[in-house]
């Protein structure tokens, strides 16, 4: 690698480079990640003359033009009448805003957000001095799009504007296309010297996730491409799910015996080694990948259709996908009546359990890809739950805190078909049992209730005390006791039905019914506890709880 050089040039001639396609992404590089404010805030800076941080280039010969990367990235595409590739390194978010924000338009960030470059928009009204910069809807006369201010054609498209709001203009358009921007060049024609120069930036910057590290160091194949195939075939329900748990996945199908970034470079550097030494080798690797991605469709489509986790809020845990996928991986089809059963078990036991999480949770994931594959060759293979579970595990999970035990509480409400209270209906829940329909969930003994009779926060938050009402209802419940907001359904024949439903007590006396709110709520906690248990231990088929 020879020495680094720098120069300084102005965004007016980074225009000059970036029409003319000198920079080039890599197949180590993310995608585009940042978001509108980000923007806003970088078009700020450079209005105001702060340092924005240099640009990193990889400046290498052609023979490396097979490391560009196509897609996944906003830049404009490299000119193959470029002599010398210029592969940005780091510095891709900045100059891709400063490309986007001058076409304006709408385009997707790696978050799969939408950002809309004519919404960062610049403050023509008001006091001279430091311009303002937000990325909002633009307000004619007030707010104007950047993309207006850096377009050749500004003063026509801006001529309703006073004379002194065109100076405004002029003066952020000159600070913004003369702001000099460092472009360090990193001369060589070594892969592994940009890999590890790519890793190391980034290790002191904005910090690279494991699935970025894992597929900058995939030499022989593009990992992030084949990754981002995958994902564009999930179910959009289920499209926060991360790059990680793909390569968790790969790693576990190829049994590289770890779990986490540890196994991602593992399995990277295993297959990168049979890529480079066996022709055939690709063509097998595909065919893997090609299974594997197949395998994650199956497990999702399970996971929704048997356990009615609805979406990627209502996921225990994300492993789940990749040990679920072994099987299908190994099996290749839907489980037998046996294999059912053993997953069920798996299912609940690991969710009520939090199995992958807390200390363990490597032995514990790297234990059940194995059963999976033996359950899928053998068919006969028995899951075994591990220690019963303390009942009071379930009281004490707070409500509003994400955990695989409150997941699991609202895939069993969910697998119940809860019915409306005023009429016994079937209550839409694919709706109301999202993560984000907090609105939708209730508190049967109402939060404010319980503060004034003196229950504590968390207990008064316990999941055990939460049911799916819509809001409308929630609403008009208030905060007036079960005893009191119950009573005009309490003699309509679905009534009893509808709290079954919803696995709340139905009996004419108990916790629901009883006029001391404190003594009321703690018997009620137990009562509610015992027949969630029980309906947990009825869709796992087995054993899970100790007794109260």
């Amino acid at each position: 690698m020879n020495k680094p050089t720098l120069k300084s040039v102005s965004v007016k001639q980074l225009y000059t480079y970036l029409d003319g396609g000198k920079f080039a992404v890599p197949k180590l590089q993310r995608a585009f990640v940042w978001n509108g404010n980000k923007a806003a805030k970088l078009l700020d800076s450079i209005c105001r003359g702060m340092p924005i941080g240099s640009v990193i280039v990889w400046d290498t010969g052609r023979k490396n033009r097979n490391m560009l990367r196509q897609s996944l990235h906003i830049l404009p595409p490299f000119n193959d009448y470029n002599k010398r590739v210029w592969f940005v390194l780091d510095g891709q978010q900045r100059l891709s805003v400063l490309h986007q924000i001058r076409k304006g338009g709408e385009r997707e960030n790696g978050s799969r957000r939408l950002v809309d470059f004519d919404r960062v928009v610049f403050r023509v009204a008001g006091t001279d001095g430091a311009a303002d910069f937000q990325y909002r809807k633009p307000v004619p006369g007030a707010w104007v799009p950047l993309s207006t201010v850096l377009s050749p054609n500004w003063r026509v498209m801006l001529r309703g504007l006073s004379a002194g709001q065109l100076a405004r203009v002029r003066r952020c358009r000159e600070r913004i296309r003369g702001y000099r921007v460092p472009i360090v060049s990193v001369e060589s024609d070594s892969l592994e010297d940009a890999r590890e120069l790519f890793i190391r930036i980034n290790s002191l910057g904005t910090p690279l996730g494991a699935a970025d590290r894992a597929f900058a160091r995939a030499s022989e194949f593009d990992l992030r491409e084949l990754a981002e195939q995958t994902w564009q075939q999930l179910p959009h329900k289920f499209r926060k799910v991360r790059y990680e748990i793909l390569l968790q996945t790969l790693a576990l199908v190829e049994g590289v015996g770890d779990v986490g970034e540890r196994a991602f470079e593992t399995v990277i550097e295993q297959w990168d080694a049979r890529l480079e030494e066996h022709e055939g080798a690709r063509a097998e690797f595909n065919k893997t990948w090609k299974r594997l991605s197949d395998a994650i469709l199956l497990s999702l489509e399970y996971l929704n259709n048997r356990f009615n986790v609805l979406d990627d809020g209502l996921l225990p845990s994300e492993y789940m996908i990749a040990t679920l996928s072994i099987f299908f991986f190994s099996r290749g089809s839907q489980p037998t009546a046996w294999q059912r059963r053993e997953i069920k078990k798996w299912f609940w036991a690991t969710s009520l359990g939090q199995r992958y999480s807390g200390r363990g949770f490597r032995e514990n994931i790297l234990k059940d890809a194995e059963y999976f594959e033996r359950l899928a060759r053998r068919g006969a293979a028995r899951f075994a739950a591990g220690e019963l579970l303390d009942p009071s595990d379930l009281t004490r999970t707070v409500y509003g805190q994400r955990s695989s035990v409150a997941d699991a509480f609202y895939c069993l409400l969910v697998s119940n078909s809860p019915l409306y209270l005023a009429d016994g209906e079937k209550m839409p829940v694919d709706f109301y049992a999202s993560q984000g329909s907090r609105k939708h969930k209730h508190h049967i003994f109402p939060r404010d209730l319980l503060r004034r009779h003196g229950v504590p926060s968390r207990r008064a938050n316990s999941i055990v005390n939460i049911c799916f009402v819509p809001a409308r209802d929630n609403s008009v419940f208030g905060s007036r006791r079960p005893s009191v907001y119950l009573e005009e359904y309490r003699d309509r024949r679905h009534f009893k039905r509808a709290l079954r439903s919803h696995l709340i007590p139905d009996g004419e006396v108990g916790g629901l019914w009883d006029d001391n709110v404190y003594r009321g709520y703690n018997t009620f906690l137990r009562e509610r506890t015992r027949r969630i248990c029980r309906a947990f231990e009825a869709a796992a088929g087995c054993k899970l709880f100790r007794k109260d």
